[in-house]
C-alpha cells in the first residue's frame, strides 16, 4: 500500500504530460499533395476566375436575347417652338407661310422598346472563343496546382532532409556521451588524460549546437508545411516517408520522356494563340453588316396645365415595328490597324511556342543528368557513410584497448558525421532532382500516386 501511495503521484504526472502533449499527426507526401492542393489560396482564386469566366460568357449570351427598355418623358415648355406652314393651306396667297405653335406645354409620354438582334457576324465568329477561353482557364487552375504541388514537395523533403540530419546529429551524441563517460573513468582510474575530457566535451557541444538549429529549421519548416496544407499550427505534424532506401524508384523517373505537347505551358500557349486567330476573324466580321428587329409601343398626352389625371382629355397611342440594317462603310481603317495588333501578338505567341520548345528540352536534359549525377552521388555517399561507420566501430574498440589516442577517434567521429551529413543532403539533392525532372516534363501529378 505505501508502495502504491509513493508510485501514485507520478502516475498522475505522466498522465497529465501524456494529455499535455498532443499526439503527432504523420503526413505522408501523397496526403501532403493533397490537402495542400484542397486548401491552396492560390487555387481557390484560379478556380474562382473560372467561375467568374463562365458568368462573363452568359453576360455576353444576352446580348442575343431581346433587349428590351420603358421610358416615360416628362416635358414643360415655357415657350412653345413656332413652326411655318404654307400660306395656301389656309386660303393665303402662294408663297407665303404662316407661323403656327404646336403642342401644349405640358407633355407626358411613356414607351416600351424591344429590339431582337438577327444577325452580327462579328459575334458568330466569335462563338468559338467560348469553349477555347473554359480550356485557357482550366489550364491556369491546372498551372497554379503544379506550382503547389512542386513547392510543398519541395519543403516535404527539406523537412524529412533536416529530421534524418537531426537523428544523425543524435546518434553521435549517444557516441560522444558514451565517449565521454569512458575518458572521465579513465581519469578517475589515474590512466586518462584531462585534456581528453575536454575535448570530447568541446566536440558534443558543436554537436548540441548543431543539434539545436536543426530543431529550430524543424520547427520553422513544420510551421510552413502547416500553411501549405491549411493545418492549424495547435496540431503537432511530422512528415512520414520510408527513406531505407530512397533511390529505389530510379528507374522509373531515368525512363520518363519529354512529352512537351502534353505540358501545361505548351498548351496554354496553343490556346492563346487560338484564341488570338479566332478574335481576328471576328474582327473582319465587323465589316459584314448587322440586322436587328425592333418594336414600340407608347402613349403620350398633352396639357395645357398639369393635371394629367384629367379624365376629359385623352391618351394618344402609338406603335411601330421594323428592322434596322447597319451597314459599315468606314471606320477611319481602325478594323486594319487592330487587325494587324492582333497578328502582330499572334507572331509574338508563335515566337513564345519556339522558345519554349527550346526551353523545355534543356530544362528536361539538365534535370536528367542531375538526376543521373544525383543517384551516383547518392549510392557513392551510401558506401563513405558504410566506410565511415566502419573505421569509427574499429577505432572505439582499439581506443578502449589503449591502442590510438583519442583524437584519432575523435576525428574519425567527426568524419563520419560529415559522410551522413552530405549522405543526407544528397537523398535531398536525388529528390529535388526528381521534381525538377518531372516540372520539365509536365508530370508533376504522377507524384499523386506516391505515398
Amino acid at each position: 500500500m505505501k508502495l502504491f501511495l509513493r508510485l501514485l503521484p507520478c502516475c498522475w504526472a505522466l498522465v497529465a504530460t501524456m494529455h499535455a502533449q498532443p499526439a503527432t499527426r504523420p503526413l505522408t507526401l501523397q496526403e501532403t499533395l493533397n490537402l495542400a492542393l484542397t486548401n491552396s489560396a492560390q487555387i481557390k482564386k484560379s478556380r474562382l476566375d473560372r467561375e467568374s469566366l463562365e458568368l462573363r460568357f452568359r453576360e455576353g449570351k444576352s446580348a442575343y436575347l431581346p433587349q428590351i427598355n420603358a421610358g416615360v418623358g416628362f416635358d414643360y415648355f415655357p415657350v412653345l417652338g413656332t413652326q411655318f406652314l404654307p400660306a395656301d393651306l389656309f386660303g393665303g396667297p402662294d408663297g407665303e407661310y404662316v407661323p403656327a405653335t404646336f403642342g401644349q406645354p405640358w407633355q407626358l409620354g411613356a414607351t416600351v422598346t424591344v429590339q431582337q438582334p438577327l444577325y452580327n457576324e462579328a459575334a458568330r465568329r466569335l462563338a468559338p472563343a467560348a469553349n477555347a477561353s473554359r480550356a485557357l482557364y482550366e489550364l491556369l487552375v491546372n498551372r497554379a496546382e503544379e506550382e503547389v504541388l512542386y513547392n510543398t514537395a519541395t519543403v516535404f523533403y527539406q523537412t524529412l532532409q533536416t529530421e534524418q540530419l537531426l537523428r544523425s546529429v543524435n546518434a553521435n551524441l549517444d557516441k560522444l556521451k558514451a565517449l565521454q563517460r569512458m575518458t572521465e573513468l579513465q581519469l578517475a582510474n589515474g590512466y586518462g588524460i584531462p585534456t581528453d575530457v575536454k575535448r570530447v566535451q568541446v566536440a558534443r557541444t558543436n554537436l548540441e549546437t548543431q543539434r539545436q538549429n536543426l530543431l529550430n529549421g524543424i520547427q520553422a519548416l513544420h510551421r510552413t508545411l502547416q500553411f501549405l496544407c491549411g493545418i492549424p499550427y495547435e496540431e503537432s505534424v511530422t512528415p512520414s516517408e520510408a527513406l531505407a532506401n530512397p533511390a529505389s524508384d530510379s528507374a522509373r523517373w531515368q525512363a520518363l520522356n519529354l512529352e512537351l505537347e502534353s505540358t501545361t505551358e505548351y498548351r496554354l500557349l496553343q490556346n492563346q494563340l487560338e484564341l488570338n486567330r479566332i478574335q481576328v476573324r471576328s474582327l473582319h466580321g465587323e465589316a459584314v453588316p448587322r440586322v436587328n428587329a425592333y418594336a414600340l409601343a407608347g402613349l403620350q398626352t398633352q396639357r395645357t396645365n398639369i393635371n394629367f389625371f384629367d379624365t376629359g382629355h385623352r391618351w394618344y397611342g402609338l406603335a411601330a415595328v421594323g428592322f434596322k440594317v447597319e451597314v459599315p462603310i468606314f471606320d477611319g481603317f481602325r478594323r486594319r490597324h487592330k487587325a494587324g495588333q492582333m497578328n502582330i501578338d499572334g507572331l509574338k505567341i508563335e515566337e513564345d511556342r519556339r522558345q519554349l520548345d527550346a526551353a523545355r528540352k534543356l530544362e528536361f536534359y539538365q534535370a536528367r543528368d542531375q538526376l543521373d549525377a544525383a543517384l551516383q552521388m547518392l549510392h557513392t555517399q551510401e558506401d563513405n557513410v558504410a566506410l565511415a561507420r566502419e573505421i569509427v566501430d574499429k577505432l572505439t574498440l582499439q581506443y578502449r584497448e589503449g591502442v590510438i589516442a583519442l583524437g584519432e577517434l575523435l576525428n574519425a567521429q567527426t568524419a563520419l558525421s560529415e559522410a551522413e551529413t552530405n549522405y543526407w543532403q544528397q537523398v535531398f539533392s536525388y529528390k529535388l532532382a526528381v521534381l525538377k525532372l518531372l516540372k520539365a516534363g509536365g508530370q508533376l501529378k504522377l507524384m499523386m500516386g506516391k505515398g
